[in-house]
């Protein structure tokens, strides 16, 4: 503002000064006010962009609540319906597989993997359920396992077990059916009169005379063209089902009653006199006709005896036994306590059993160890039945018509001559296999994806005797094969265990190059030929296991040098892993680090059969003689767990012996391991969880030798002797399609949806 100076300085009037103040005064409260003006304006906008990030904030927030919401739920559908695949698989398979599509496709989690791959694995095909309400129809299965034949309120009816439809029906006299022919055409009734007849359902007529209920038995052939009737005076006769006359009659029974017969349709007819054995009566020429069954004792009484896929069948008691009619030799003669139902398939080469809570399937002529088992879950059986157009088998319990199956077990590529070795590479792209033609040994590469050969390898030379030795027989001659861990090298060679030798020459093969890279000679360091061998990284080293007076005996070798470089301290073992760099050498429960040997318990202080690492070096897995796994971190610091044993028990439950591991296999990426057994179990484990991914995959039956993972993780490869390699899908992606075709390319229904994911809109999921 102006002073008295400045006026008097500037010569403005009072009246001036005082206009120039106010102005001046009012300029002042102007720029005040903006300046409050403009405060306020920056303090609302500093309110309105806290509000705005709050409001943004919560709203970011709430939209995260609602998403993690959303997937809490849809992951709990998810395990939901897994579990709910799970429990279907034996009383709704074709429900049960869909379901673990729709799980996968809710949620890709640990367990909607276990339920998809369960799906591809189970092998429940489907079921039939007879629409007849309650157990009062009478119900028989046709030899074909494909037609269902239900008798009620005097009428039958016929369906068809795959398309769930009714074929034709009828109705039927009065009386008790006891039995049925093999199609299931001609029924044997008790009537009110107290005789049995036979009625044709087609022809809706009787066939033949009747017969008295007491002292007469009837049954069908095999192909429902004739009938026999055993008769009190000890004789059989067969009947013409077409017209009813006699076709054939055996003499009187020397030295007792008739307890069984069976006809074929085809010339034969079987008989069992009490007490004896069997004898078979060729028709045509009405002669006997000899064979190992003959001599068979413990037959003619209480069981069973029928023909059956062109072969003559004894069930009594805990055993099955099996003849060729034609060739008159045994074919099978094995034991299944509680069995009541025995079949054998339409080409004479399975046995399946069933009782006592299980299902077993025999391969003849070889016997042995059943190559298939499936649990009843107490189910009671009441018939089986191979289907002859695909490899399946059914059975009937109570009013459902149960479908296994059997694709993989009944394989084709099954060898009766078998490899004497075989060995899939850790990357899964080559297999190699050792074969004996003659006195030699063919060892050959071949390619996993198509089996095609790759190459047939230079025949190595066989190990060279000491002095004064005879000639070594040839079962006892075993093929050494070993990759190296990258798959990029591979040794090979033939030993003779526990036999002196001055030559035992092992050639290691470059797969890349085609060509022998080294040979190394063994026994330049002792005469006692490798039991086991392992290659390392590069095949630059071996590591081998002999078997010596002083017990095994671990070594490596440099094969570059063709020497060896170090005999390994302390207990030894036969069971040899070498790491993919090559810093670990793991045998039976010792580890050898920096080349000094630790004593190592892998497993639970049993003892070891198989050991493998991860190909990324993340883990190392060991197996038993007991089907434990072990599983371990890459160096071995520390133990991550042991896996539940899945596998099956011994068929002898008086035996202790139970199924051993014999061969394991990481996924690339070390998240699945399989595992299988010399039983023929092959399970997939899921290492995060600890988990196994399904029920055991189908298998031919026989030991699963080797496994390996495709380098893309999509196909696991497995290989035996018999059955040198299998493939089988764990891509999730390929596994979907696989179970949408086998499970018909059907849909959930709404109303399916509506039971089992209530929580989740309606979506197909094979499309």
């Amino acid at each position: 503002l102006f002073t008295s100076e400045d006026r008097c300085h500037d010569g403005l009037t009072s009246e001036e000064t005082a206009f120039l103040v106010a102005a001046a005064e009012q300029r002042a409260a102007e720029e005040r006010a903006a300046t409050r003006a403009r405060r306020r304006s920056r303090t609302l906008t500093a309110s309105l962009c806290a509000v705005l990030a709050v409001a943004l904030v919560v709203g970011l927030t709430a939209v995260r609540l609602r998403q993690d919401s959303e997937k809490q739920t849809t992951d709990t559908a998810a395990r939901r319906v897994a579990a709910v695949a799970d429990a279907l698989r034996g009383t709704d398979p074709r429900t049960a597989m869909l379901l673990g599509v729709a799980a996968w496709r809710l949620s890709p989690l640990p367990e909607s993997r276990r339920a998809l791959l369960g799906a591809l694995a189970q092998p429940e095909l489907g079921n039939f359920t007879d629409p007849a309400p309650s157990d009062t129809p009478d119900r028989f299965l046709d030899t074909s396992g494909r037609t269902l034949l239900s008798i009620s309120d005097n009428t039958w009816r016929t369906w068809d077990v795959d398309t769930h439809r009714r074929i034709a029906s009828g109705s039927v006299p009065r009386g008790t059916v006891v039995r049925a022919s093999p199609d299931g055409r001609v029924l044997l009734i008790w009537t009110a009169a107290r005789t049995q007849r036979l009625w044709d359902t087609r022809t809706g007529r009787w066939v033949g005379d009747p017969l008295p209920l007491f002292g007469y038995t009837v049954g069908f052939g095999v192909r429902g063209r004739h009938y026999w009737v055993k008769s009190r005076d000890g004789r059989a006769r067969l009947y013409s089902l077409t017209d009813g006359h006699v076709v054939f009659r055996t003499p009187s029974a020397r030295g007792g009653e008739l307890v069984h017969a069976a006809a074929d349709d085809d010339r034969l007819l079987a008989v069992c006199p009490r007490g004896r054995s069997p004898q078979i009566w060729d028709t045509s020429t009405r002669t006997v006709r000899r064979g190992a069954w003959t001599n068979a004792r413990g037959v003619c009484g209480e069981g069973f005896l029928g023909f059956t896929g062109g072969r003559l069948l004894s069930l009594t008691e805990d055993r099955a036994r099996v003849w060729d009619t034609t060739s008159g030799r045994q074919l099978a003669d094995v034991a299944h306590p509680g069995a009541d139902s025995a079949v054998v398939s339409a080409d004479g080469s399975f046995l399946a059993t069933g009782g006592g809570q299980e299902i077993r399937v025999w391969r003849l002529p070889t016997g042995g160890a059943p190559v298939f088992r499936h649990s009843l879950a107490n189910a009671s059986l009441f018939g089986l039945a191979w289907d002859s157009s695909r490899p399946l088998l059914r059975y009937l319990e109570g009013g459902t018509v149960h479908t296994l199956d059997l694709t993989t077990t009944l394989t084709r590529t099954w060898r009766t001559s078998p490899l004497t070795g075989v060995r899939l590479s850790p990357d899964g792209r080559m297999l190699a296999t050792a074969e004996r033609i003659g006195d030699r040994y063919v060892f050959q590469l071949r390619n996993t994806r198509d089996g095609r050969l790759l190459r047939t390898l230079p025949t190595p030379s066989l190990p060279v005797f000491s002095t004064g030795i005879p000639t070594v027989p040839a079962d006892i001659i075993e093929p050494l094969l070993s990759f190296s861990p990258d798959g990029g090298m591979f040794a090979y060679g033939i030993s003779v265990p526990s036999w002196n030798v001055v030559s035992q020459r092992l050639t290691v093969w470059d797969v890349t190059a085609g060509r022998a890279k080294t040979t190394v000679d063994l026994a330049t360091a002792s005469a006692m030929p490798p039991d086991a061998i392992a290659l390392g990284p590069g095949g630059r080293t071996l590591l081998t296991a002999r078997l010596t007076d002083d017990g095994i005996v671990n070594e490596t070798w440099d094969t570059m040098r063709r020497r060896r470089t170090v005999r390994l301290p302390g207990p030894a073992g036969n069971h040899l892993a070498v790491s993919r760099d090559g810093g670990l050498l793991v045998t039976d429960n010792r580890v050898v680090r920096a080349g000094r040997s630790h004593a190592h318990d892998l497993v639970q202080r049993d003892s070891i059969e198989e050991i493998v690492f991860a190909p990324d070096g993340s883990g190392l897995a060991a197996g038993d003689g007991t089907g434990r796994v072990a599983l371990w971190d890459g160096a071995l610091r520390h133990r991550a767990g042991i896996l539940r044993n899945v596998l099956l028990g011994p068929v002898d439950q008086s035996s202790d012996s139970a199924e051993a591991i014999t061969a394991l296999a990481f996924s690339p990426d070390g998240s699945t391991l399989a595992v299988g057994g010399n039983a023929g179990t092959l399970q997939l484990w899921d290492t995060a969880t600890q988990q196994p991914l399904g029920p055991s995959l189908p298998t031919s039956g026989e030991s699963v030798d080797t496994l390996a993972f495709s380098p893309d993780s999509t196909l696991l490869y497995a290989g035996g002797r018999h059955v040198p390699l299998q493939r089988y899908v764990v891509d999730p992606d390929r596994a979907v399609s696989l179970v949408c075709s086998r499970a018909g390319s059907r849909e959930l229904t709404r109303a399916q949806w509506r039971t089992y994911v209530p929580d989740r809109p309606y979506r197909r999921i094979c499309s």
